[in-house]
């Protein structure tokens, strides 16, 4: 298989000798956007072409970019590299075999909630489709695509869809979230797709809902190369839970494993050459099953390979022979699965994650750049509505993508909402309950975005709540508040406790498998000792007006209960108000006097305390990676800004290494990687903080209790420090 090869010279003379290790290749202010260099050969040895490869990749990428730019007649190639001073290159040595005419590439995503629109770390859907072209290779999504942010949750997903359409994508997986806009809506998204969206364990009766037109609503055979690729996709039986019950009402999601085995057989049995599971099950214990289990329940049948979704977790790991893969979320990467299949059937796969630096290499279609320029003027002049200011960042969903803070503690955009829906309970509560008192519950996996510090946009809001849910009351008594939130905070799963199992009394670290269900809260406090055991960690719940504790025996009293349709049920309700969306919105144009008056909040209200740690006079030490900085010596001081409010201790600017853990192919721990990075270290009160450099900057989160800013990896997750640019004009002079 040969690929198109795009040669770009600039100031580049191609010759055998420009790869002598001496010799000088770029200007030096061409050669700081590229770090490597590809050299083509020929049967002979001869040097037939060359490809300059732009950013800090992985070897893994830049062996993928080797294959890619493949000119005919190659058999070889040789990957060089700039010494640092980035002026001569030097011969790593590192040859790549050119892949034969049986290879296979599939590109594939996972749960983009929206994020089809490049940028600085999102992929965009064009830079995607380019690649596809120049790869030859099969496009695939896992599923939670069309929900998330505003370009998605503002058209329903059709936005996406209409993206997705335009990039050439293969085949979906409907994801959980494909519901969260009911039914009917998911079978015209399914419709309006250009390629089949499936899921071979979703049914409605005795028929396969993804069914209709040619999509048999289970599986496909896809013919490239010479090779069949039967994929076929599979949804967590979770979903009855992870999206509003009446969305998915009559809808059974039968067992993964039993499906995944009648699949495997059944594509098999139709030539096959290659059986991929195209999931939207994820690797944690959230689901009835997971891509692991699958895994092992079928590593001695045909299935190669499973593309994975649902726990936004980046995954490139064999079970057996079977290679399991996931790239996250928010496009920040892109999956590439090549795959060979050997003259003795034998299936080789190789998996590389693509980053965002990856893709500055590849030119994005332009078809698919004006399909997307053309879907965001559409919805830009709504987006662009400004609804007020913040000077403090409202603080929800996943920080940086991987510590959800708002499923493990409190947050002050937790608490806003929380505050909202108590204000529309006021406009909606019968006559008869008038006089009772109002709390409220958000889930933590509600709220999926911060809305930074600066302009507050209707895009903002929507992309912090994109479920379109709507506001509902219901009575409530205390003990069944108390039950509810006991629940809310930490529950068992087939025997194991999840949600915020424990904490460090030192320290405050929280241990939490961030379940969406941790409540955000208004109009009460919550004091609970996460190391009690599950049912026995809310020590009291009292209401704010007042301060008054309620018994957690009281099956009498009455209260009214405000949250929304995700968490309390036609059934149950006494009244539904206005759309979650409609009711933040306007009561933050309240808080800010129609716009007029900055809202300013503190990052937390103090409504939900832990016990086990004792936070008086307890500080810590927080990270925060400095970008720009290369100009600022270690031990020099940087005044900053902690809380909206200029602070009197400075951070110190440190050279750090960072050594990011792994496993060798025996499973043996190993370090993986060396990061060497130039960071702040500032000395904090106990608590999370929202830290900056100078005041129009968008403050990034640290907290002690999550370990925001304190870890940069955990349980084989590498987290990463939060990151700030610096800034010669902007930050204040370094002192000391």
């Amino acid at each position: 298989m040969k690929k198109i090869f795009a040669q770009r010279i600039t100031a580049v003379l191609l010759s055998a000798a420009m790869f002598s290790a001496a010799a000088p290749v770029f200007a030096e202010d061409e050669a700081a956007a590229a770090l490597h260099c590809a050299a083509y050969y020929n049967t002979e040895g001869r040097l037939i072409g060359a490809k300059e490869i732009k950013g800090v990749l992985s070897a893994d990428e830049v062996d993928a970019l080797v294959d890619i730019y493949e000119p005919d007649g190659a058999q070889t190639a040789k990957v060089f590299e700039w010494t640092g001073d980035l002026k001569p290159i030097n011969d790593s040595g590192r040859k790549v075999d050119i892949s034969d005419e049986s290879e296979v590439v599939i590109l594939h995503t996972n749960d983009m909630h929206g994020a089809l629109v490049g940028s600085s770390s999102v992929i965009g859907s064009d830079s995607v489709a380019a690649l596809k072209k120049l790869d030859n290779a099969i496009l695939a999504d896992a599923g939670d695509a069309s929900q998330g942010v505003a370009l998605a949750s503002q058209s329903r997903g059709e936005s996406v869809i209409t993206i997705m359409n335009a990039a050439g994508y293969d085949v979906m997986a409907a994801g959980n979230h494909e519901f969260d806009y009911g039914l009917d809506h998911f079978k015209e998204l399914r419709d309006m797709a250009s390629f089949p969206i499936i899921s071979a364990n979703t049914y409605k009766g005795d028929a396969l809902l993804c069914a209709g037109g040619d999509n048999n609503g289970a599986n496909v055979i896809i013919d490239k190369n010479g090779v069949k690729v039967g994929i076929f996709a599979l949804t967590t039986q979770n979903t009855r839970t992870s999206t509003k019950p009446e969305n998915v009402a009559g809808v059974e999601f039968k067992d993964e494993i039993e499906t995944a085995k009648a699949q495997t057989s059944a594509l098999d049995a139709q030539g096959a050459d290659v059986i991929i599971a195209l999931t939207h099950m994820g690797d944690t214990d959230e689901g009835e099953c997971t891509s692991l289990e699958l895994a092992e329940a079928l590593k001695d049948t045909e299935l190669d390979a499973i593309i994975d979704g649902h726990t936004h977790h980046v995954v490139n790991e064999k079970v057996g022979n079977i290679t399991i893969a996931q790239t996250g979320t928010g496009s920040v990467n892109v999956g590439r699965m090549a795959i060979n299949v050997e003259e003795n059937g034998e299936v080789k796969i190789d998996e590389t994650m693509l980053s965002r630096a990856f893709f500055n290499n590849i030119t994005p279609n332009a078809e698919v750049t004006k399909t997307i320029t053309d879907v965001n003027a559409k919805l830009s002049e709504t987006l662009k509505q400004e609804i007020g200011e913040t000077k403090t960042t409202l603080w929800g969903g996943s920080i940086r993508g991987v510590i959800a803070e708002g499923r493990a503690g409190e947050t002050n955009f937790g608490s806003l909402i929380c505050d909202a829906m108590i204000e529309e309970a006021k406009n909606i509560v019968p006559d008869e309950y008038k006089d009772l008192p109002i709390v409220a519950i958000e889930n933590g996996g509600g709220y999926r975005a911060s809305v930074p510090n600066g302009k507050i946009t209707l895009g903002h809001i929507i992309d912090a709540l994109p479920f379109a849910n709507n506001v509902r009351i219901m009575k409530i008594t205390p003990k069944q508040l108390y039950s509810v939130l006991e629940g809310y905070i930490s529950s068992e799963k087939n025997g194991t406790p999840i949600g915020v199992t424990a904490q460090d009394p030192e320290t405050g670290f929280l241990t939490s498998s961030y379940e969406g269900s941790f409540p955000q809260i208004g109009g009460m406090r919550i004091c609970y000792d996460p190391n009690k055991p599950v049912g026995e960690k809310i020590e009291v719940v009292s209401l704010i007006a007042g301060n008054t504790d309620l018994d957690k025996n009281d099956d009498t009293t009455k209260l009214i209960l405000a949250s929304h349709d995700y968490i309390i049920g036609a059934e149950d309700m006494i009244a539904e108000g206005s759309g979650l969306t409609e009711t933040v919105t306007a009561y933050i144009n309240s808080m800010t006097e129609g716009g007029t008056k900055p809202l300013e909040l503190p990052v937390t209200m103090g409504r939900i305390i832990t016990t086990a740690h004792n936070p008086d006079n307890y500080t810590y030490t927080a990270h925060i990676t400095l970008t720009n900085a290369d100009a600022l010596a270690a031990g020099s001081e940087l005044a900053v800004y902690v809380d909206g409010e200029a602070y009197d201790k400075a951070a110190v600017v440190n050279d750090e290494e960072i050594k990011i853990p792994g496993k060798d192919e025996d499973g043996n721990e190993i370090v993986k990687e060396t990061v060497k990075t130039k960071t702040i270290q500032i000395e904090l009160p106990d608590g999370p903080h929202a830290i900056k450099l100078y005041p129009e900057q968008e403050e990034v989160y640290v907290n002690n209790y999550s370990g925001n800013g304190i870890l940069y990896t955990y349980n084989g997750l590498t987290l990463k420090y939060p990151e700030l640019e610096y800034s010669a004009d902007k930050a204040a002079n370094p002192v000391g």
